[in-house]
């Protein structure tokens, strides 16, 4: 027996299962989306749209119609979906999306500013950010908000993971930053019971872990 791969499209990613023909559903729903394909590169979810939305809306619209987790670390916009010889999505053939700091992004004015900048980079796999650059644009994710709200507090800054997925940008999040200890971060951060952080148990594990170490 060959196992080759599941029928429907289902997907792990951290913990949740994931179906990715039901974020394609979501994304066929805006009128100016014709086609959309989802697939998984490094533990992220990609989506392609043919059409003339702009990666923005198609965002947007995603998050107000999706649990985080299943919201695309990237939007690709193509002119068409690659097939194969037999009419099928050729999903080698999808191209890699870029994850680029804005051109006119600001640079960081202050040392706070200056610090996260440095720590959404260094998540991220990026050289430089500016402090208007959205984290998930840049393809961040519930995973990697996680790493970012711990080292921030090594660094003395101290936010939360809901203040990640609200505020999106250094701007936004130093504006609502503390600086402080870790005990002035709400319990349910590090509470493996907390239920209203929306997170996994396995991401509140990673949190825990990443923390003690």
């Amino acid at each position: 027996l060959e196992y080759l791969r599941r029928a429907d499209d289902q997907v792990k990613i951290r913990g949740h299962r994931i179906e990715l023909g039901e974020i394609e559903t979501v994304l066929t729903a805006l009128d100016t989306v014709t086609q959309a394909a989802v697939i998984v590169r490094d533990d992220r979810l990609i989506a392609y749209l043919v059409g003339t939305t702009d990666t923005t809306t198609a965002r947007t619209h995603a998050a107000g119609a999706l649990p985080d987790y299943m919201v695309p670390a990237a939007i690709v916009t193509l002119d068409a979906l690659p097939l194969t010889a037999n009419g099928k999505l050729d999903r080698k053939a999808l191209p890699e999306p870029e994850f680029t700091a804005a051109a006119q992004s600001r640079a960081p004015r202050t040392p706070q500013e200056e610090i996260l900048c440095g720590l959404f980079a260094d998540i991220l796999g990026l050289e430089r950010v500016g402090i208007d650059d959205s984290f998930f644009d840049l393809g961040g994710d519930s995973i990697r908000s996680l790493q970012l709200v711990s080292h921030a507090i090594r660094e003395d800054i101290v936010f939360t993971v809901k203040d990640v997925f609200e505020q999106r940008t250094v701007a936004g999040l130093v504006s609502v930053a503390q600086a402080g200890a870790l005990s002035r971060v709400p319990a349910a951060e590090f509470d493996a019971d907390a239920s209203l952080t929306g997170l996994s148990q396995d991401e509140l594990d990673l949190l825990q872990s990443e923390w003690e170490a």
